[in-house]
């Protein structure tokens, strides 16, 4: 920016006037005095002086005005403020899993689960996962899943890489059961994270779902939750009954009844409620097959049957056993059945509270009678 300055006479100027009206004044009239002559030269003097003072003040006038360019620098950007202005960096996590430690940068956005509880896990955290494999899946499970658009990648025991590595994920859940043998191929469409859950215990699935929280930078949401969910749980486990005898629970199907040992998922839960399950694994098996004659010789005092809608005939032809209607728990009429989809597959916070409503409601837990007919229905 320029500035204009108010015009000034040079002092040059001033002076050659002054010359001017001295020489007039030398040649006027003789009346004028020698005196007044003085008087005038002095006078000549003081001006030319103060004309020359003024002068001086005009250029330091000129010396403290600003310059055509604001007489300011133009401020220099620091290397701070450079920084400062710079995306910061997505954080880089090691992920431990069964497999070994995975490195996710950022946070996922697009993650394909390959088992029933990461999908309960994500739409717990109101995450829709971009990919999830399903066969006879438990019903709740669809709003979180396809009714929001998310594509199906095959079967669990089957996931279809090819669909997989069309969706761009930026993570893989998978089970350790189903998928270890996969693994390398899953991490090179993207990381994969390996987590116990078919096989795994009731502690090991709310473990799991703190790590994928934690992953998703919803680690103290997820914590609330869970403290919020141990409420309802204990609740439930109130109203077990301190003198319920052993119990039994397994699966029906067309091979025979797959029974739940206290180390599986669904026989470790129910212990946490305080009921006892009456089976230890076989081996390093947390589920096994179990015939009347075995079950006969655990004579547990209640039996859970899970089942699905349609299984009815599986289940007449079961309890219909002279060596069935001689256990107690038939007896006593504490036989229990309950949605197979749900309860043996189902894992997670949304699927607990529906379990915890059953057994509650049902009067497993306060090992109350059935008086009802056992129906899959």
């Amino acid at each position: 920016m320029s500035y204009s300055f108010p015009a000034t006479r040079s002092p040059l100027s001033v002076l050659g006037l002054l010359l001017t009206l001295l020489l007039l004044t030398g040649c006027g009239s003789d009346d004028t005095s020698s005196a007044s002559a003085g008087e005038s030269a002095s006078a000549a003097a003081s001006a030319t002086e103060a004309a020359t003072e003024e002068a001086m003040d005009d250029d330091s006038a000129d010396e403290q005005e600003p310059s055509d360019d604001d007489g300011q620098d133009e401020p220099e950007e620091s290397e701070e403020s450079d920084d400062a202005a710079a995306p910061a960096a997505p954080e880089t996590k090691e992920i431990e899993h069964e497999l070994g430690t995975t490195t996710v940068v950022g946070v996922p956005e697009r993650i394909v689960v390959l088992e029933y509880s990461f999908a309960d896990n994500l739409g717990t955290l109101d995450v829709v996962p971009v990919g999830y494999a399903v066969d006879a899946p438990p019903a709740y499970l669809a709003q979180y899943t396809e009714d929001l658009g998310s594509t199906i990648v095959g079967t669990r025991a089957e996931p279809n890489l090819e669909v997989i590595a069309t969706l761009d994920a930026d993570l893989i859940i998978g089970d350790l059961r189903r998928h270890e043998e996969l693994y390398p191929q899953l991490s090179e469409i993207a990381p994969t994270l390996i987590f116990n859950s078919l096989r795994g215990s009731y502690q090991d699935q709310l473990d799991t779902f703190a790590v994928i929280a934690d992953l998703l930078g919803e680690g103290d949401r997820a914590t609330s939750m869970l403290d919020d969910y141990q409420s309802r749980f204990d609740q439930a486990a109130e109203r077990s009954s301190d003198d319920a005898g052993a119990f039994v629970i397994g699966v029906l199907h067309a091979d025979g009844y797959t029974a739940h040992s206290n180390q599986s998922f669904m026989g470790s839960f129910l212990e946490a409620l305080g009921r006892t399950n009456a089976l230890e694994p076989e081996g390093d098996e947390t589920q096994f097959l179990l015939g009347l004659e075995g079950m006969a010789t655990v004579n547990p005092s209640a039996i859970i049957v899970l089942c699905n809608p349609g299984d009815d005939e599986l289940l007449g032809g079961l309890t219909s056993s002279s060596v069935w209607q001689s256990l107690d728990a038939a007896t006593n009429d504490r036989v229990f059945t309950f949605d197979r989809n749900l309860w043996s597959k189902g894992r997670g916070l949304l699927a607990y509270d529906l379990i915890l409503s059953d057994a509650v409601d049902s009067g497993f837990l306060a090992d109350g009678a059935n008086p009802g007919e056992p129906s899959c229905g």
